[in-house]
């Protein structure tokens, strides 16, 4: 039969992987959405003639949807019209981030946005002239006629950009999720055991332990803050998809951060507050108000009067380098004052 231990690590397990399954969906479902884009990002725009500028300057000007809003568009001739977008810190020019060209269609111009001198053929996407370039573009006294001949339209280059972005955390989303659920998959496999239920193996008999556990868990809870509830003998950490397990009788050494936030450096923005625990067999960080984690640390020092409390660098050093000597010393005494 299993335990409440296992039955908890494994439910875990299984969240896990439904969460990963249901982020694949989403994604999934985005770039089923965005399937015309997507073909458009592989295969590039499909080819368009003047006369599809003309119907996309229609619809612009109707306050409708561009039919095309990816375009490939063979021109006659190209000239750098001058203007640029640039990235300025402190009035101080960063870099020139694109330029604006005009390319000739027939007898219109088209203005393009590219990163770099495009040629007479380019592709990306159509859209309405923003009405800062339309200033730059036609300064007041600009002769109607003269504007007239220039499409209100602006064919930007940079149509991928977000392709990239969108892929990118999509690719970062599923590895960092798929990570968790192969995981959690090794567990309910059976080809690695959870960290708690290996840990509570090491202090005996599972079944004992577990429902130990359990038993506190209802009628001996000492303290819940956050994830954490340290009852008699434990501290559990009892989450959607995290669980943990300790012994309060293996806490070798605990204290409180405290950690200061600033506002440019000098302004106060509060203070954050945690319990450290370190056990012989791992670490837990239970966060709260500062009397909440005095509190937590006092009932940790009734527990386990045998640990180091406080912090200092040289603690720190002597852990960091030497985590068994300093459980083994830890240890000692323990069994000294017992």
């Amino acid at each position: 039969m299993m335990t409440w231990i296992e039955r908890t690590a494994r439910q875990k397990a299984i969240s896990t992987i439904a969460l990963f399954l249901a982020v694949t969906a989403i994604v999934t479902f985005i770039y089923a959405e965005n399937g015309a884009y997507m073909k458009v990002f592989f295969k590039g725009p499909p080819p368009a003639t003047a006369a599809d500028l003309d119907a996309a300057q229609n619809a612009d000007n109707g306050n409708q949807p561009i039919a095309t809003p990816y375009v490939t568009i063979t021109g006659d001739k190209l000239l750098n019209t001058g203007v640029q977008e640039v990235t300025t810190y402190d009035g101080v020019i960063k870099n020139v981030s694109a330029g604006y060209y005009a390319l000739a269609v027939g007898n219109r111009i088209l203005i393009v946005k590219s990163g770099k001198t495009p040629s007479t053929t380019v592709g990306g996407a159509l859209g309405s002239m923003p009405y800062d370039l339309k200033s730059d573009l036609f300064p007041p006294g600009t002769d109607p006629a003269d504007e007239a001949v220039f499409y209100p339209l602006l064919l930007d280059t940079n149509y991928r950009e977000s392709g990239y972005v969108g892929a990118f955390w999509a690719l970062l989303v599923e590895v960092l999720f798929g990570f968790f659920a192969w995981q959690a998959w090794r567990r309910l496999s059976g080809r690695i055991e959870h960290r708690a239920v290996a840990r509570a193996k090491a202090w005996g008999d599972l079944a004992v332990t577990s429902a130990e556990v359990e038993r506190e868990l209802e009628m001996a809870v000492k303290a819940k803050r956050g994830v954490w509830t340290l009852t008699q003998n434990y501290a559990v950490r009892n989450q959607r998809l995290a669980f943990d397990l300790f012994r309060l009788e293996n806490l070798v050494w605990a204290y409180k951060k405290a950690v200061k936030r600033r506002i440019y450096i000098f302004i106060p923005a509060g203070t954050t507050y945690a319990a450290e625990l370190y056990f012989s067999d791992g670490q837990a960080e239970v966060a709260g108000k500062q009397k909440i984690v005095d509190e937590l640390l006092a009932l940790a020092s009734e527990r386990a009067p045998w640990a180091v409390k406080g912090y200092s660098d040289d603690l720190e050093k002597f852990y960091k380098s030497s985590r068994a000597g300093f459980v083994a010393e830890v240890m000692k005494r323990k069994s000294e004052m017992r």
